[in-house]
């Protein structure tokens, strides 16, 4: 009967340091997950704020040739005008050039608005998502982070399905 309760403690003992295993496969198997969320997570923000960059370096382009052009029209102007009988055709020309320089500049900046807003709401999305990502961290469950921003929660791994269980089956 003595070698009975030994051999019954040595399975539990060795059953615990199954379940204990296990509970920190999940979990390195957690931590990676969210590791790679974050490395993502970080890497779409740099290019983020690369394109941003980019972008600002081109606009600012854009408006130093605006200015240019403005300060060329300005100064053709000048010089025309000066001109007793070529005034009035040179007013027509400036006129017409002013309304194309006008309506490319609307269009130039309803494109700019146009892409600050969309650079707005990348901006909140990624601010969001590391909002979401430094409450994960500072949360013990992963399902309720998602609950709480609004987020759908993470698909649970199918790792975790296909083991075997340690709980006795029910036979």
């Amino acid at each position: 009967m003595a070698a009975n309760n030994t051999s019954t403690g040595k399975q539990s003992a060795g059953g615990a340091l199954a379940r204990e295993l296990d509970q920190l496969k999940r979990k390195v198997k957690e931590l990676t997950l969210r590791l790679e969320h974050e490395v993502k997570t970080r890497k779409l923000d740099a290019r983020l704020a690369e394109k941003a960059k980019k972008l600002g370096e081109k606009l600012s382009k854009e408006t130093k040739i605006l200015r240019e052009q403005g300060r060329n029209l300005a100064s053709e102007l000048k010089s025309t005008l000066s001109d007793a009988s070529k005034r009035d055709h040179a007013i027509k020309e400036a006129h017409t050039k002013i309304a194309e320089l006008k309506d490319d500049l609307g269009r130039k900046t309803a494109d700019f608005k146009r892409k600050s807003g969309e650079l707005k709401k990348l901006a909140k999305e990624s601010a969001h998502r590391a909002a979401t990502i430094i409450r994960g961290n500072a949360k013990p469950s992963a399902t309720s982070v998602g609950a709480e921003s609004g987020a759908p929660a993470a698909p649970p791994e199918p790792d975790l399905e296909s083991r075997p269980s340690n709980k006795p089956n029910p036979t």
